[in-house]
Protein backbone atom coordinates (compact mmCIF):
# COMPACT_ATOMS: atom_id res chain seq x y z
CA UNK A 1 0.00 0.00 0.00
CA UNK A 2 2.58 2.25 -0.92
CA UNK A 3 3.20 5.52 1.47
CA UNK A 4 -0.76 4.77 2.89
CA UNK A 5 -1.92 4.76 6.11
CA UNK A 6 -1.24 1.49 7.95
CA UNK A 7 -4.76 -1.33 7.43
CA UNK A 8 -4.85 -0.11 11.26
CA UNK A 9 -5.31 3.38 10.64
CA UNK A 10 -8.01 2.52 7.35
CA UNK A 11 -11.33 2.66 7.52
CA UNK A 12 -13.66 -0.14 7.64
CA UNK A 13 -17.38 0.07 5.68
CA UNK A 14 -19.23 -3.11 6.62
CA UNK A 15 -22.74 -2.92 5.04
CA UNK A 16 -25.20 -3.36 7.54
CA UNK A 17 -22.89 -1.82 10.31
CA UNK A 18 -24.51 0.36 13.18
CA UNK A 19 -24.36 4.29 12.90
CA UNK A 20 -23.00 5.68 16.63
CA UNK A 21 -23.50 9.37 16.85
CA UNK A 22 -21.50 11.32 19.66
CA UNK A 23 -25.18 11.26 21.89
CA UNK A 24 -26.33 7.62 20.62
CA UNK A 25 -26.81 4.73 18.09
CA UNK A 26 -29.07 5.02 15.29
CA UNK A 27 -29.67 3.25 11.58
CA UNK A 28 -27.49 1.23 9.93
CA UNK A 29 -25.43 1.68 6.88
CA UNK A 30 -26.55 0.23 3.72
CA UNK A 31 -24.72 1.68 0.93
CA UNK A 32 -21.53 3.55 0.16
CA UNK A 33 -21.27 6.56 -2.70
CA UNK A 34 -17.94 7.25 -4.58
CA UNK A 35 -16.80 9.37 -7.17
CA UNK A 36 -15.95 7.24 -9.76
CA UNK A 37 -13.36 9.53 -11.01
CA UNK A 38 -10.89 10.22 -8.18
CA UNK A 39 -12.24 7.17 -6.46
CA UNK A 40 -12.91 9.27 -3.28
CA UNK A 41 -15.71 8.23 -1.06
CA UNK A 42 -17.90 10.95 -0.87
CA UNK A 43 -21.59 9.69 1.18
CA UNK A 44 -23.04 7.23 3.27
CA UNK A 45 -26.70 5.57 3.03
CA UNK A 46 -28.09 5.48 6.40
CA UNK A 47 -31.22 3.66 6.96
CA UNK A 48 -32.81 5.04 10.10
CA UNK A 49 -34.85 2.88 12.12
CA UNK A 50 -34.80 -0.92 12.33
CA UNK A 51 -37.07 -2.28 9.08
CA UNK A 52 -39.06 0.59 7.36
CA UNK A 53 -37.29 3.98 8.08
CA UNK A 54 -36.06 6.57 5.82
CA UNK A 55 -32.57 6.74 4.30
CA UNK A 56 -30.43 9.54 4.97
CA UNK A 57 -27.23 10.58 3.44
CA UNK A 58 -23.98 11.93 4.99
CA UNK A 59 -21.28 13.37 3.87
CA UNK A 60 -18.39 10.94 4.28
CA UNK A 61 -16.33 13.92 6.53
CA UNK A 62 -18.77 13.09 9.41
CA UNK A 63 -17.05 9.67 9.96
CA UNK A 64 -14.79 9.63 12.75
CA UNK A 65 -13.72 5.67 12.57
CA UNK A 66 -15.25 2.81 11.00
CA UNK A 67 -14.54 -0.61 11.93
CA UNK A 68 -16.44 -4.43 11.82
CA UNK A 69 -17.73 -2.84 15.55
CA UNK A 70 -19.39 -0.34 13.90
CA UNK A 71 -19.19 3.17 12.55
CA UNK A 72 -18.55 6.41 14.29
CA UNK A 73 -19.41 10.30 13.23
CA UNK A 74 -19.02 13.44 14.57
CA UNK A 75 -22.43 14.46 14.49
CA UNK A 76 -25.67 14.33 16.93
CA UNK A 77 -28.66 12.17 16.48
CA UNK A 78 -30.27 14.91 15.74
CA UNK A 79 -28.58 16.01 12.87
CA UNK A 80 -28.62 12.67 12.08
CA UNK A 81 -32.40 12.93 11.56
CA UNK A 82 -32.15 16.10 9.54
CA UNK A 83 -29.56 14.75 6.96
CA UNK A 84 -30.82 15.28 3.24
CA UNK A 85 -33.02 12.15 1.80
CA UNK A 86 -32.22 13.10 -1.65
CA UNK A 87 -29.82 10.64 -3.50
CA UNK A 88 -26.40 12.42 -4.45
CA UNK A 89 -25.26 11.59 -7.59
CA UNK A 90 -21.82 8.67 -7.84
CA UNK A 91 -21.09 5.55 -8.09
CA UNK A 92 -22.97 2.95 -5.50
CA UNK A 93 -21.94 0.29 -3.65
CA UNK A 94 -23.76 -2.25 -1.80
CA UNK A 95 -23.25 -6.13 -0.50
CA UNK A 96 -24.72 -6.95 -4.14
CA UNK A 97 -22.44 -5.21 -6.24
CA UNK A 98 -21.08 -7.53 -8.38
CA UNK A 99 -17.02 -7.57 -8.95
CA UNK A 100 -16.17 -8.91 -11.84
CA UNK A 101 -12.63 -10.20 -14.14
CA UNK A 102 -12.91 -11.19 -17.50
CA UNK A 103 -13.62 -14.74 -16.30
CA UNK A 104 -15.77 -14.50 -13.47
CA UNK A 105 -17.63 -12.97 -10.56
CA UNK A 106 -18.39 -12.07 -6.89
CA UNK A 107 -20.03 -10.13 -4.82
CA UNK A 108 -18.64 -7.03 -2.43
CA UNK A 109 -17.87 -8.05 1.35
CA UNK A 110 -16.46 -4.69 2.51
CA UNK A 111 -14.53 -1.13 1.34
CA UNK A 112 -11.97 0.32 3.26
CA UNK A 113 -10.44 3.49 2.38
CA UNK A 114 -8.03 6.05 3.81
CA UNK A 115 -8.22 8.15 6.72
CA UNK A 116 -8.93 12.10 5.83
CA UNK A 117 -9.33 11.88 2.25
CA UNK A 118 -11.50 9.15 1.76
CA UNK A 119 -9.42 7.36 -1.32
CA UNK A 120 -9.91 4.18 -2.03
CA UNK A 121 -7.77 1.65 -0.63
CA UNK A 122 -8.80 -2.06 -0.81
CA UNK A 123 -11.83 -4.37 -1.26
CA UNK A 124 -12.49 -7.51 -0.15
CA UNK A 125 -14.84 -9.88 -2.44
CA UNK A 126 -16.97 -12.81 -1.59
CA UNK A 127 -16.46 -16.24 -4.39
CA UNK A 128 -13.70 -14.82 -6.37
CA UNK A 129 -12.79 -16.99 -6.71
CA UNK A 130 -15.39 -19.56 -5.42
CA UNK A 131 -15.52 -20.57 -2.19
CA UNK A 132 -13.04 -17.91 -0.73
CA UNK A 133 -12.76 -14.28 0.36
CA UNK A 134 -9.90 -12.19 -1.08
CA UNK A 135 -8.77 -8.66 -0.55
CA UNK A 136 -7.66 -6.44 -3.51
CA UNK A 137 -5.87 -3.67 -3.42
CA UNK A 138 -6.82 -0.30 -5.33
CA UNK A 139 -4.08 -1.04 -7.67
CA UNK A 140 -6.06 -4.29 -9.13
CA UNK A 141 -9.54 -1.99 -9.69
CA UNK A 142 -10.12 -1.01 -12.88
CA UNK A 143 -13.29 0.41 -12.76
CA UNK A 144 -16.28 1.62 -10.28
CA UNK A 145 -19.94 1.58 -11.30
CA UNK A 146 -23.20 1.52 -9.55
CA UNK A 147 -23.55 -1.94 -8.60
CA UNK A 148 -20.49 -2.92 -10.32
CA UNK A 149 -16.75 -2.74 -9.86
CA UNK A 150 -14.59 -4.33 -12.44
CA UNK A 151 -10.83 -5.92 -11.17
CA UNK A 152 -8.07 -6.39 -13.74
CA UNK A 153 -6.71 -9.34 -11.78
CA UNK A 154 -7.41 -12.77 -13.33
CA UNK A 155 -7.74 -16.32 -11.72
CA UNK A 156 -4.48 -17.26 -11.55
CA UNK A 157 -3.17 -14.22 -9.92
CA UNK A 158 -6.45 -13.99 -7.24
CA UNK A 159 -5.14 -17.63 -6.71
CA UNK A 160 -1.54 -16.60 -5.82
CA UNK A 161 -3.35 -14.19 -2.84
CA UNK A 162 -3.78 -15.03 0.96
CA UNK A 163 -7.82 -15.86 1.35
CA UNK A 164 -9.16 -13.36 3.48
CA UNK A 165 -10.08 -15.00 6.66
CA UNK A 166 -12.55 -13.96 9.19
CA UNK A 167 -11.79 -12.41 12.27
CA UNK A 168 -13.07 -15.23 14.22
CA UNK A 169 -10.95 -17.82 12.28
CA UNK A 170 -8.17 -15.42 12.77
CA UNK A 171 -8.64 -14.92 16.66
CA UNK A 172 -8.87 -18.82 17.32
CA UNK A 173 -5.80 -19.51 15.46
CA UNK A 174 -3.66 -16.63 17.32
CA UNK A 175 -5.08 -17.52 20.39
CA UNK A 176 -4.11 -22.05 19.67
CA UNK A 177 -0.33 -20.73 18.78
CA UNK A 178 0.36 -18.69 22.19
CA UNK A 179 -1.72 -21.21 23.95
CA UNK A 180 0.35 -24.17 23.09
CA UNK A 181 3.27 -21.73 24.05
CA UNK A 182 4.05 -23.59 27.44
CA UNK A 183 6.66 -20.48 28.62
CA UNK A 184 3.84 -17.89 28.06
CA UNK A 185 0.77 -19.73 30.31
CA UNK A 186 1.56 -17.36 33.19
CA UNK A 187 1.15 -14.21 31.07
CA UNK A 188 -1.54 -14.97 29.15
CA UNK A 189 -3.94 -13.90 32.25
CA UNK A 190 -1.97 -10.45 31.68
CA UNK A 191 -2.75 -10.09 27.41
CA UNK A 192 -5.82 -8.70 25.71
CA UNK A 193 -5.70 -10.37 21.93
CA UNK A 194 -8.17 -9.09 19.29
CA UNK A 195 -8.67 -9.77 16.00
CA UNK A 196 -10.68 -6.84 13.68
CA UNK A 197 -10.69 -6.07 10.11
CA UNK A 198 -7.71 -8.62 10.55
CA UNK A 199 -5.37 -6.80 12.44
CA UNK A 200 -4.47 -8.41 15.66
CA UNK A 201 -4.18 -5.93 18.78
CA UNK A 202 -2.29 -7.32 21.62
CA UNK A 203 -2.87 -5.20 24.44
CA UNK A 204 -2.60 -5.42 28.22
CA UNK A 205 0.94 -6.70 30.33
CA UNK A 206 3.83 -8.95 29.67
CA UNK A 207 6.57 -10.45 32.03
CA UNK A 208 9.29 -8.69 29.25
CA UNK A 209 9.83 -7.67 26.38
CA UNK A 210 11.46 -10.20 25.24
CA UNK A 211 8.74 -12.44 25.60
CA UNK A 212 6.53 -10.09 23.63
CA UNK A 213 8.58 -9.90 20.87
CA UNK A 214 8.27 -14.15 21.14
CA UNK A 215 4.85 -13.62 21.07
CA UNK A 216 4.44 -11.37 18.05
CA UNK A 217 6.86 -13.38 15.76
CA UNK A 218 4.87 -17.02 16.29
CA UNK A 219 1.57 -15.33 15.29
CA UNK A 220 3.32 -13.33 12.51
CA UNK A 221 2.87 -16.08 10.22
CA UNK A 222 -0.85 -16.62 10.64
CA UNK A 223 -2.37 -16.55 7.13
CA UNK A 224 -4.95 -14.00 6.41
CA UNK A 225 -3.09 -11.14 9.33
CA UNK A 226 -2.55 -7.91 7.63
CA UNK A 227 -1.03 -6.22 10.71
CA UNK A 228 -0.06 -6.81 14.12
CA UNK A 229 -0.17 -3.85 16.88
CA UNK A 230 2.07 -4.72 19.65
CA UNK A 231 0.58 -2.97 22.45
CA UNK A 232 1.83 -5.15 24.86
CA UNK A 233 3.31 -3.41 28.33
CA UNK A 234 6.69 -5.07 29.74
CA UNK A 235 7.09 -5.78 33.53
CA UNK A 236 10.37 -4.88 33.10
CA UNK A 237 10.11 -1.81 30.75
CA UNK A 238 7.67 -0.97 33.44
CA UNK A 239 10.29 -1.38 36.28
CA UNK A 240 12.78 0.90 34.32
CA UNK A 241 10.76 3.50 34.03
CA UNK A 242 8.98 3.72 36.86
CA UNK A 243 12.43 3.56 38.87
CA UNK A 244 13.77 6.55 36.51
CA UNK A 245 10.77 8.60 37.23
CA UNK A 246 11.07 8.04 41.18
CA UNK A 247 14.96 8.56 40.78
CA UNK A 248 14.55 11.98 39.02
CA UNK A 249 11.57 13.15 41.08
CA UNK A 250 12.47 15.39 43.83
CA UNK A 251 10.60 14.19 46.42
CA UNK A 252 11.57 10.37 45.98
CA UNK A 253 15.36 11.23 44.81
CA UNK A 254 17.92 8.69 46.14
CA UNK A 255 15.62 7.16 48.51
CA UNK A 256 15.91 3.29 48.20
CA UNK A 257 12.80 2.23 46.85
CA UNK A 258 12.53 -1.02 44.92
CA UNK A 259 9.96 -1.32 42.21
CA UNK A 260 8.71 -5.27 41.62
CA UNK A 261 5.97 -5.05 38.61
CA UNK A 262 3.87 -8.10 37.63
CA UNK A 263 2.09 -8.42 34.93
CA UNK A 264 1.24 -4.25 35.76
CA UNK A 265 0.58 -4.61 39.39
CA UNK A 266 3.54 -2.94 40.98
CA UNK A 267 4.86 -3.57 44.36
CA UNK A 268 6.79 -0.71 46.03
CA UNK A 269 9.49 -2.31 48.44
CA UNK A 270 11.94 -0.09 50.78
CA UNK A 271 11.80 3.29 52.57
CA UNK A 272 10.99 6.26 52.85
CA UNK A 273 11.72 9.36 55.41
CA UNK A 274 7.63 10.71 55.76
CA UNK A 275 4.28 9.41 54.79
CA UNK A 276 4.63 12.60 51.77
CA UNK A 277 7.35 10.43 50.03
CA UNK A 278 5.02 7.41 50.40
CA UNK A 279 2.01 8.93 48.87
CA UNK A 280 4.35 10.56 45.97
CA UNK A 281 6.37 7.37 45.30
CA UNK A 282 2.67 5.76 44.70
CA UNK A 283 1.36 8.61 42.58
CA UNK A 284 4.49 8.54 40.53
CA UNK A 285 4.19 4.80 39.65
CA UNK A 286 0.69 5.31 39.15
CA UNK A 287 0.49 7.55 36.56
CA UNK A 288 2.67 5.06 34.11
CA UNK A 289 0.37 3.56 31.45
CA UNK A 290 0.19 -0.57 31.36
CA UNK A 291 -0.34 -0.31 35.63
CA UNK A 292 -3.04 -2.06 36.92
CA UNK A 293 -2.61 -1.41 40.39
CA UNK A 294 0.14 -0.60 42.86
CA UNK A 295 0.62 -2.21 46.32
CA UNK A 296 2.74 0.29 48.70
CA UNK A 297 4.61 -2.13 50.84
CA UNK A 298 7.24 1.26 51.48
CA UNK A 299 8.51 1.67 55.19
CA UNK A 300 8.58 4.78 56.95
CA UNK A 301 11.45 5.27 58.18
CA UNK A 302 13.10 8.44 58.79
CA UNK A 303 16.85 7.51 58.71
CA UNK A 304 15.98 5.71 55.11
CA UNK A 305 18.90 3.85 55.08
CA UNK A 306 17.64 0.14 54.65
CA UNK A 307 16.33 -1.48 52.02
CA UNK A 308 13.72 -4.11 53.07
CA UNK A 309 14.01 -7.78 51.35
CA UNK A 310 10.97 -8.81 49.40
CA UNK A 311 10.67 -11.24 51.63
CA UNK A 312 11.54 -12.01 55.11
CA UNK A 313 12.47 -15.07 57.27
CA UNK A 314 9.93 -16.46 59.35
CA UNK A 315 9.76 -14.33 62.41
CA UNK A 316 12.15 -11.93 61.11
CA UNK A 317 12.44 -8.92 59.70
CA UNK A 318 15.38 -8.82 57.43
CA UNK A 319 16.79 -5.61 56.10
CA UNK A 320 19.59 -5.09 53.84
CA UNK A 321 21.63 -2.04 54.35
CA UNK A 322 22.47 0.21 51.99
CA UNK A 323 25.85 2.24 51.77
CA UNK A 324 25.60 5.63 52.85
CA UNK A 325 26.80 6.91 49.13
CA UNK A 326 25.17 4.07 47.26
CA UNK A 327 23.34 6.08 44.76
CA UNK A 328 20.45 3.54 43.38
CA UNK A 329 19.61 2.16 39.81
CA UNK A 330 16.36 4.65 39.99
CA UNK A 331 18.67 7.44 39.51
Amino acid sequence: MGTNARVSEMLKFHFGNKIFCTDGQDGVLTRVLFDAATRRLTHLAVRQGRFFGKTVYLPFEQVTTATADGIWLNSTLAELAAAPTADPSGAELDPHTVVKNGTGSGSLALVAVQPGSGELAYIVVRNLPAGRSTMLREQYIAKLESGQITITADTALLMSLPPYRSDRVLQQEVEQILFDLGFLHIDLKGMSLRVLDGVLYMDGNISSALRGELAQDQVAGVEGLLEIKNNLIADDTLAAQIALALGQDERTRELPIGVYPQLGVVRLSGSVRNAQQKTAAEEIARKFAGVRGVINDLLIDPSAEMLYVMSAPEGGETRDIAPGKFIRHTK
